[in-house]
């Protein structure tokens, strides 16, 4: 592809002579450049890309893209004002605008994306529609499954992977990270949907407000004639859908003031005429996946879904790897593992467990290290007044040494009222010897994320943890059995 293709539809002015450079791939990582690619200089928060030109140029880079003002490159040197904003609209053309036939869903909040994308995938596909799926838990493209390691990827490996994906549909879970870092620039959206906000990421965003900006940015993404799909029932939801309307896109409220649809027990209830009322039943209990129902049987009926469909596929979903995710105990106890990381998504799973009407809840869970330290104490105190008893531990410590981590832990409890168990596995193998008939463990923070840290058992993450301790008792039993 000529430099000319990629370059001249930004409006960005190049030399006649640049024009004819054959590009054969593009990188802003310095390392991963080939003969023939563009190198995309990005100024991050750890490193500068301006740093790396030379050794982009080394390993084959043709053409570099920056912000600084720069001469004798030694190669063609385009100046832009947002290195990262170009990124996207290069890649976004590189690849072929792979997006502009298929439906697409964006989907952004603080707690329900990876729920809402699953409950919708498997709606739509209950009726014959092929969905791609784009977010924190996997990718799946054509059916094939593969590994996440970002919630929204980067820009580049994000239009390579659209160009390969022959799906109707793409559902994308859209962080706020994401959105700052302009890694769905280019792309366009049908469906824009808002989960929810609370406290979160302030230790990279630093206020709510500037958090909430950033989500609301994605609605920008819409197309001419996009949806937005907001749940209102709190004054975030009810500032977006008024930033929305700005806009000229239509809206579909989920609560607040005048809604479109409102969320009564386990029904779905449309306020326009004539009044229908549907059914969110599914097998995954609590308010908030109540929440996330109606958010995925909204975007449905908006995509011209028969309702009677919708209910049915909501019956027979499944649920999602690491959200709520049951486990059965020898001893008669259940164990839930869950991503739920923050006040209110902890009140929700807490609340949720309750409908089981166990004995005991033992909540385990932990902090990462190095992110927002403000959120703990509440989330503590919604631990203490929600179970029974809370074992506070290790998630990963991101480079905070485990001594700083275990005073962080017990400033936490200054009135001995939690369990402290450091290490992750052992906190887990504590709660699983002491369960009795009746009882729910329930573990949160990771979902099925790996460990970043050693444990003592050789374990790599929660549910492995889990199986670990079921596998082990079956043998010790077996033993038993055959003295």
């Amino acid at each position: 592809m000529k430099l000319e293709t990629l370059i001249k539809p930004l409006g960005i002015h190049i030399s006649q002579e640049d024009e004819s450079v054959e590009i054969q791939g593009l990188a802003f990582n310095s390392s991963e450049v080939e003969k023939n690619f563009i190198f995309v200089a990005i100024p991050g928060a750890q490193t500068d890309g301006h740093m790396y030109i030379e050794d982009a140029i080394l390993n084959g880079a043709c053409v570099v893209i920056g912000e600084e003002n720069l001469t004798s490159v030694g190669v063609p040197y385009i100046r832009v004002p947002d290195a990262r904003k170009t990124l996207g609209l290069v890649a976004q053309i590189f690849y072929g605008n792979p997006t502009q036939h298929k439906i697409m869903i964006g989907i952004t909040g603080t707690n329900g994306k990876t729920t809402t994308s699953f409950m919708l995938k498997h709606i739509l596909e209950s009726v014959g529609i092929s969905c791609a799926l784009f977010g924190s838990v996997s990718t799946i493209i054509n059916g094939v499954e593969q590994e996440s390691y970002h919630t929204t990827t980067d820009a580049v490996t994000l239009n390579k992977l659209l160009a390969t994906c022959h799906d109707r549909v793409v559902i994308m879970e859209v962080s706020s990270h994401g959105l700052v870092q302009s890694r769905v620039e280019g792309l366009r959206f049908d469906v824009c949907i808002f989960t929810n906000l609370e406290h979160e990421h302030l230790d990279y965003h630093k206020t709510m407000e500037s958090y909430f900006e950033a989500k609301q940015s994605l609605f920008e993404y819409l197309k001419p004639n996009g949806i937005a799909v907001i749940n209102s029932n709190t004054s975030w939801g009810e500032r977006l859908c008024a930033f929305v309307n700005t806009l000229n896109k239509e809206v579909i409220k989920i609560n607040g003031t005048n809604p479109t649809y409102m969320v009564n027990d386990e029904e779905l209830i449309s306020l326009d005429a004539p009044i229908q009322s549907y059914s969110l039943k599914s097998r995954m209990k609590g308010k908030h996946n109540l929440e996330n129902a109606s958010l995925a049987f909204s975007t449905a009926i908006s995509l011209n879904i028969d309702p009677l469909n919708i209910e049915r596929a909501l019956e027979s979903f499944g649920g999602v790897p690491g959200r709520f995710e049951l486990f059965e105990h020898p001893a008669g106890a259940t164990c839930i593992v869950d991503y739920a990381h923050t006040t209110n998504a902890f009140s929700h799973i807490l609340e949720a467990a309750r409908l089981y009407n166990p004995q005991r809840i033992i909540h385990i869970f932990g902090f990462r290290g190095d992110r927002d330290v403000q959120k703990r104490k509440s989330m503590v105190e919604v631990s203490l007044e929600k179970s029974e008893t809370c074992i506070l531990t290790f998630d990963d410590l991101n480079g905070v040494p485990s001594e700083q981590m275990i005073r962080d832990l017990n400033e936490l409890d200054p009135m001995n009222r939690c369990i402290i168990i450091p290490d992750r596995t052992l906190a887990i193998q504590y709660a699983w010897e002491k369960a009795q008939n009746n009882d729910l463990i329930v573990i949160t923070g990771k979902g099925i994320e790996n460990y970043q840290n050693s444990f003592s058992l050789p374990t790599a993450s929660d549910i492995h943890t889990l199986h670990y301790l079921n596998d082990s008792l079956a043998i010790q039993n077996e033993h038993y059995q055959s003295l």
